[in-house]
């Protein structure tokens, strides 16, 4: 830091009572949490960055809760803390030990209310839980709508009440992630009927897509197909990952797809095979894959002639090609 600089901030700091820093002061720094998904954590720069706000928005059933689940997973990996605000009462531990996390561990509120939710908000990035995920944000309802709810008058519904108590809210967020938190916000699309423009709309308005540092948009691609006994049954889906706006650096405007099935979640070996293939490292012809004195026909076959050798997978991985 330059001579000049050191001294107007120490001067700052007593005459304006300012928290005046350099731009390369450490208190700004920020960690990540990768999702260890290949492909994706290389799309973000290395993953969910913490002291950040994260938006995670897509339809129903397109895998959003499951990413979030990756990141709380990871942290508890590491020995961390995560807390899960659970505001659509939609919470299965049974699927979240299937998705890695430990849920004995998590810290789990259930609100009533919006302001409930934001409380539990606040203190767990206050005292600094390594990772807070507001599931979601389509579930927060204000108190006195839900006063009214109570009084049995389902009429009260004044003009943009969700949205003007979303954006006060999330507002207020932006002071407490200093404590080094990373928080994840999970909301759905739905179907905006008023604009041909933009059909598609997020509850809560404009607000957290104005302060939000990463929006990631998951949508459902086709389906995954195995053959069991002569018959194609489903056993999960491509989830499409696009990154609609970033201030935590990654490729902007990138996208990804990656294989999630029902049973396994994300395929993290066939996200190495498929950028393999990209990469020509293994060649396909039709359904016939090549890779050394593999030559298979399916990528389930192929994935389990991988399987079977420890130095061919570590091969995949580790190749640089498919690391670029």
């Amino acid at each position: 830091m330059k001579k000049e600089a050191k001294e107007l901030i120490e001067s700052l700091k007593k005459t304006m009572k300012l928290d005046v820093m350099s731009g390369d002061s450490e208190d700004v720094a920020y960690d990540r949490i990768p999702f260890d998904i290949p492909n994706l954590d290389r799309m973000l720069g290395g993953g969910i960055p913490k002291k950040r706000f994260t938006l995670i928005k897509g339809n129903s059933n397109a895998g959003k809760s499951f990413l979030a689940s990756q990141v709380v997973a990871k942290v508890q990996k590491n020995g961390g803390l995560a807390a899960w605000i659970d505001s659509e009462l939609s919470w299965d531990a049974a699927w979240m030990e299937k998705c890695g996390v430990d849920t004995s561990s998590v810290l789990l509120v259930q609100p009533y209310t919006g302001e409930e939710a934001m409380k539990g908000v606040f203190s767990f990035l206050e005292a600094g839980v390594d990772v807070v995920v507001l599931d979601s944000i389509a579930g927060l309802i204000p108190s006195d709508v839900a006063a009214k709810v109570q009084e049995g008058d389902f009429s009260y519904s004044p003009m943009a009440w969700q949205a003007r108590f979303v954006t006060q809210s999330i507002g207020k967020i932006m002071a407490y992630l200093k404590h080094g938190s990373a928080f994840v916000a999970i909301n759905q699309l739905r179907e905006n009927l008023a604009s041909i423009y933009a059909p598609n709309t997020t509850p809560g308005g404009h607000g957290q897509t104005f302060f939000s540092h990463l929006i990631l948009n998951v949508r459902r691609g086709p389906w995954i197909e195995e053959t069991v006994k002569g018959d194609k049954v489903r056993t999960g889906f491509e989830m499409k990952i696009e990154m609609d706006k970033t201030k935590v650096g990654g490729d902007s405007w990138a996208n990804t797809t990656v294989p999630f099935t029902v049973e396994g979640g994300i395929d993290v070996l066939e996200t190495y095979i498929r950028e393999a293939i990209d990469k020509g490292v293994i060649k396909k012809t039709g359904s016939w894959y090549s890779f050394g004195d593999i030559r298979v026909q399916g990528m389930t076959s192929l994935k389990d002639a991988i399987k079977e050798n420890e130095e061919l997978v570590e091969q995949i991985k580790n190749d640089p090609t498919t690391n670029e």
